[in-house]
């Protein structure tokens, strides 16, 4: 009997400690005043978040499925591109490389956006599953699950709102624009030995 009872303590004791991070999930959705197709057409183009989002500041692809994001207060994230479904108007991606956790205090993430008609209007449904920044047991202030959900909520959240009011990035295009004129002109400002556009 004392020995069932002290294998029991200890079971009980070693999932105590074994206990580490929780799977989080958040899962938003929001109607938008424009067709299915043309939201879709917003969220599918290559770093299309920079135009839309309003905590994204620039998007720079680094190559045909990963992107670098900065955020509002200059913090990059790097971001994966799983898959580009146009039957299924869906984006999934994921966060990879080492997360910066100013931008985001979560230790994995993955996400899915996804667009479908509703009647005439669009419905957007952004889900993301994700884990908080510290892994191990009794984690600091900041890298807790409720910190890694209210930022991705708010990530989110964002998000969707940029998408349902119509944001346009002056930013980011004038940046695309300056990269365009930047492209014809620069063999003509090396040739009169200007930096500009260098």
């Amino acid at each position: 009997m004392k020995w069932s009872l002290l294998v029991v303590t200890m079971l009980l004791s070693a999932n105590a400690w074994a206990h580490g991070p929780t799977p989080q999930k958040t899962d938003e959705s929001i109607q938008v005043n424009a067709t299915a197709e043309a939201i879709w057409q917003r969220i599918s183009a290559p770093c299309a978040l920079a135009q839309w989002h309003p905590q994204v500041t620039a998007c720079e692809a680094v190559n045909d499925k990963q992107q670098k994001i900065t955020l509002k207060n200059g913090k990059q994230l790097l971001q994966e591109i799983d898959e580009v479904s146009a039957a299924e108007m869906t984006v999934a991606y994921r966060l990879s490389g080492e997360i910066d956790l100013e931008a985001l205090p979560v230790s994995s993430l993955n996400g899915k956006i996804k667009v479908s008609a509703d009647g005439s209007n669009a419905k957007v449904v952004w889900t993301a599953r994700y884990y908080r920044a510290f892994t191990g047991n009794e984690p600091p202030a900041g890298q807790d699950d409720e910190s890694a959900k209210r930022a991705v909520d708010s990530f989110v959240k964002d998000g969707l709102q940029g998408l349902k009011d119509g944001r346009q990035n002056a930013a980011a295009n004038q940046s695309g624009w300056r990269k365009k004129v930047c492209a014809s002109l620069r063999p003509l400002f090396k040739r009169i030995g200007s930096t500009l556009c260098a």
